[in-house]
């Protein structure tokens, strides 16, 4: 019997008792295996989540970065319930099924899964994003590189803000020492380091968090670039920390700048990158993700400014372009990632690469939604970026799109 029904986040599937969070002490007490049932999960409950049988809240949407990280750890996440924390009882036992969404009363068996042992090479290149380094070595074999490094999650489990690690002196080494572990297991193959990324809500638990202002909506506030350039010394220690693994001789290193809202934030991000003596285009190369519509219709500048590759954020282009919280349950199916107006920018940007020979890679959560990637590939896409558990299937499918371009235009 299904008890209540959310957004599902990932194919996984969990069976354990109800353990609400309410307190941190909840969180730390976690034995492993259980069903956690909270409001709302922010970034830094991931160092105690990765052990849960499944994760329940009552807000949050598909594109959180919880959610996202989650299904990188194979843990069945299930968002958006409205009341989960209502309806399901204390050491309850329930199931969870993260692709359909339902929380079913009891146990319930899993359906088998029949899987191909076929990999197909397209010409499109299949990168990976990795939000967890221990996992690069499992999924560099099937990858073409790491189109997003979300280095996020490496300085959350540490606990402490990075105003704190900065403090301490171990902010780069906390950074070079996750990164390096992903350049090492995908040598030769290029990897796109993210510059931090991280909304104000999901930095307030940590040790030092306070410094943080209150926001209403964390997505639309200080975040991305702009915060970076803010506090200047944390961007730098970002640079220190690709210095000294380019020093040691990682020569597949690149920098992609997120969030950009104009030119100015993108000039500003490569002068700090000099001042810790990384010569950008030079050294390594520098991109940004363009996922504001005022990045779409000045790109322009961009590419006059020089840039190295683009990386398309549909999640939170559609958040800006629709006025529409992408963690809001009340909003949740007003936020449309193939509304005509986010494509029609979406082909745009990869027109314009294209016609320059610059790069063009999605990541986030489009990357591994077959109709979206199935349209991308047919504007022109020249790379996909996709969850670690959706690379072999993303191949096929983009291989299959490929040929059936192709016998297109011999029918023509």
């Amino acid at each position: 019997m299904i008890i209540i029904r959310g957004i599902g986040t990932g194919p996984y599937v969990g069976v354990g008792h109800v353990k609400k969070i309410e307190n941190d002490d909840n969180l730390r007490n976690l034995k492993g295996g259980e069903i956690v049932v909270v409001s709302t999960a922010s970034r830094d409950m991931l160092s105690y989540l990765h052990r849960a049988g499944g994760v329940v809240t009552d807000y949050g949407g598909i594109t959180s970065h919880v959610a996202i990280v989650l299904r990188e750890m194979k843990v069945p996440c299930i968002v958006g319930t409205g009341n989960g924390t209502e309806k399901l009882k204390e050491g309850t036992i329930v199931t969870v099924d993260g692709k359909t969404g339902n929380i079913y009363q009891g146990f319930m068996e899993r359906e088998g899964k029949d899987k191909s042992s076929t990999v197909y090479y397209p010409a499109t290149r299949i990168k990976v994003n990795l939000n967890v380094p221990e996992i690069a070595s499992k999924v560099a074999p099937w990858a073409d590189g790491v189109g997003s490094i979300r280095i996020e999650n490496s300085i959350i489990r540490t606990g402490k803000h990075p105003q704190i690690l900065l403090e301490e002196g171990k902010l780069s080494d906390v950074i070079a020492e996750s990164v390096r572990i992903i350049a090492d297991a995908f040598h030769p193959k290029p990897v796109w380091f993210r510059t931090f990324d991280i909304p104000t809500d999901e930095l307030k638990r940590l040790d030092g968090g306070s410094i943080e202002p209150d926001e209403k909506n964390p997505l639309l506030g200080l975040r991305g670039i702009h915060k970076d350039i803010r506090y200047t010394k944390i961007l730098k220690a970002e640079f220190e920390a690709l210095s000294k693994l380019m020093d040691d001789g990682y020569d597949n290193l690149g920098v992609k700048i997120p969030l950009v809202r104009d030119i100015s934030e993108y000039i500003e991000a490569k002068k700090v990158m000099c001042q810790v003596g990384i010569r950008p285009h030079h050294d390594l190369p520098v991109g940004a993700s363009i996922e504001t519509p005022s990045a779409v219709f000045t790109l322009d500048d961009f590419i006059n400014e020089g840039i190295d590759f683009v990386t398309l954020g549909m999640s939170d282009m559609a958040m800006s372009a629709l006025a529409v919280d992408r963690r809001g349950v009340n909003v949740a199916k007003l936020f449309n990632l193939t509304h005509p107006s986010i494509l029609m920018m979406m082909e745009m940007v990869m027109e314009k690469c294209n016609q320059q020979g610059i790069e063009s890679c999605i990541c986030g959560h489009a990357s591994s939604d077959p109709a979206i990637v199935q349209w991308l590939v047919e504007k022109g896409i020249t790379t996909i970026s996709t969850n670690p558990d959706q690379i072999l299937k993303i191949r096929k499918l983009v291989d299959i799109a490929e040929k059936t371009i192709i016998r297109a235009g011999f029918t023509l």
